[in-house]
């Protein structure tokens, strides 16, 4: 389905929507999943696959149908990609090959969007707006334009008209199907769905509203201030509205087509690096999406990165939990490397083998630190998140998007540089962070850090021991269950209802005649009632039904 077929769906409810979702799941051989979730009995759902896709594994389909679905469900998709923390590696490497077939929006179409955004005519606005945009996404599309008021260039990112309702309606179809999918499908519990669902909801709707890229623009340029060889596009704040964001037009250089000298090359790599760590170390916010698409080489030693709508956060704590992770890294310290893991994480299964843990930690390190061919970190870190993931250490979502901009820049610096290690590259920064914890002036951890750590735990257990047993004492004590067979409850509750129904009408029809046949009114039948008869018959043949289906067992 292309783009602007997709925006159309917008304009249907919910529910026909969801139809077309449906269609789509049977067309790529998904309608099993359809029947398991009790959706078998609607129209949608015929058993025949698409002759195409019979080849292809699970993983290749689910991408051939969120491609079909349009710009919205590609959006998630992406969005999925970056994310090994909540879906399978697979499938995030699947889904980074979604092919997008962005249709360009039509001019009016765009002209309305910025004159209902600023209540006032495009002209009022802009001259020289040009009508073709120079790119377009799945949520957005950049035009060139002047500001009328100052003349000068700017880039107008608008965002594609419709989108909000396709993509409501989507989240409202994928909340639903992931909480019937976690109620009926035992082996996909673990995957969490409700919770993916919810984070990706929380990333999109940021990333709609483009007041929160702005902010993040601004702040990225405050970041690095006294850095001239790194900056974001200016913004025009008093324009910026959360459908329409004005940004000085920047002519930059794919980094894959630049001719620079080696040692140009090399320095524009650690550039990249030194940013990346300097806003994640020393400010706790971050570019967290810095692919080849989104940076540019300017004047030949400037770097400039474009699109913020996603952007990661770290607290104080996480910060220096990531120092700690990449001190850990370059000493080659698997038992530290599982302790911060567990210390980044939501939550740490109570009965975990920490020592196969550790195990395979060393496993995946060994292959960082004697490796055949190039280091890489960002895929140790991948490698790292999905191991996690396989023992149920669920990582906070910042720290997914952390590892994903390290990958990205890493990435974007061997494209540069392909003799760029960034392990190596670490190792100065590393040794930055080591000597400042031994300054307490300068340390982002105390060197009695862990000991104090360690101390307040004994201080608080007793405190928490109390508030455990009083939860007890009260009968507020939640213990989850979980029901094995639960998919098959909603079928055997509405057997239970058709047997009712069908033993009440059949009481009712004997009772009703019964009292007609005494009566003796109406029309009669070989001196017989024919109400009554006629009534007595149905029940009957009712009752003979209802029995035989009960001793069948059926």
């Amino acid at each position: 389905m292309h783009a602007h077929h997709s925006l159309h769906a917008g304009r249907l409810t919910a529910t026909r929507r969801f139809a077309v979702i449906a269609g789509k799941l049977v067309k790529y051989g998904f309608g099993s999943l359809l029947s398991q979730l009790g959706l078998n009995r609607f129209p949608w759902n015929c058993r025949r696959a698409c002759s195409l896709s019979k080849d292809l594994p699970p993983y290749a389909r689910m991408r051939k149908v969120i491609e079909e679905l349009g710009p919205a469900p590609i959006k998630i998709g992406q969005l999925l990609s970056m994310r090994p923390d909540l879906v399978p590696l697979e499938l995030c490497e699947e889904l980074k090959g979604l092919q997008e077939d962005v249709s360009r929006e039509s001019f009016e179409d765009v002209r309305r969007e910025i004159e209902a955004a600023y209540d006032s005519p495009l002209e009022n606005l802009f001259t020289d707006f040009e009508r073709e945009p120079v790119a377009a996404a799945s949520l957005s599309q950049v035009h060139r334009a002047r500001r009328k008021d100052t003349g000068a260039l700017v880039a107008v990112k608008v965002r594609r008209p419709g989108i909000q309702k396709i993509l409501a309606a989507d989240l409202e179809i994928m909340a639903v199907l992931a909480g019937l999918i976690n109620e009926r499908i035992a082996s996909l519990r673990t995957a969490r769905l409700p919770d993916v669902v919810t984070e990706v909801r929380k990333s999109i709707l940021r990333e709609l509203d483009f007041t929160n890229e702005a902010r993040g623009m601004l702040l990225f340029n405050r970041i690095f201030a006294d850095e001239p060889q790194v900056f974001a596009p200016g913004v025009h704040g008093d324009l910026a509205r959360p459908g329409v964001l004005v940004m000085d037009f920047v002519q930059g250089q794919r980094l894959d087509m630049f001719q620079g000298t080696p040692e140009a090359r090399r320095e524009l790599a650690m550039l990249g690096l030194n940013a990346a760590v300097r806003q994640m170390l020393e400010h706790g916010f971050f570019h967290a999406d810095p692919h080849l698409g989104n940076l540019k080489i300017v004047d030949g030693d400037k770097l400039c990165f474009f699109d913020f709508g996603m952007c990661g956060r770290l607290t104080q704590d996480m910060r220096s939990a990531l120092v700690d992770y990449i001190l850990a890294l370059i000493k080659n310290d698997p038992n530290r490397v599982a302790q911060v893991a567990m210390d980044m994480a939501v939550g740490v299964p109570p009965l975990m083998d920490i020592q196969r843990f550790q195990a395979d930690i060393m496993f995946i390190l060994e292959g960082m630190h004697v490796p055949l061919g190039g280091i890489n970190l960002g895929r140790f870190l991948l490698d790292l998140t999905n191991l996690c993931r396989d023992y149920g250490i669920f990582l906070r979502s910042d720290y997914i998007l952390m590892a994903r901009a390290l990958l990205s820049i890493e990435a974007a610096g061997r494209v540069i540089d392909p003799e760029f290690d960034s392990m190596e590259a670490l190792r100065p920064v590393a040794a930055r962070y080591a000597l400042r914890r031994l300054l307490p002036g300068l340390s982002d951890k105390s060197m009695l850090g862990d000991m104090e750590q360690r101390w307040d735990d004994l201080i608080n257990l007793p405190r928490r021991v109390t508030k455990l047993l009083d939860t007890a004492v009260a009968g507020k004590l939640a213990v989850e269950l979980h029901q094995s067979d639960f998919g098959n409850l909603p079928n055997q509750l509405r057997l239970i209802g058709n047997r009712l129904g069908g033993a009440l009408v059949t009481a009712a029809l004997i009772v009703g005649s019964a009292l007609v046949y005494i009566s003796d009114v109406g029309p009669h039948w070989n001196g017989l009632p024919a109400l009554g008869v006629a009534g007595f018959t149905i029940s009957g043949l009712l009752g003979v039904w209802l029995a035989w289906k009960m001793f069948r067992g059926t």
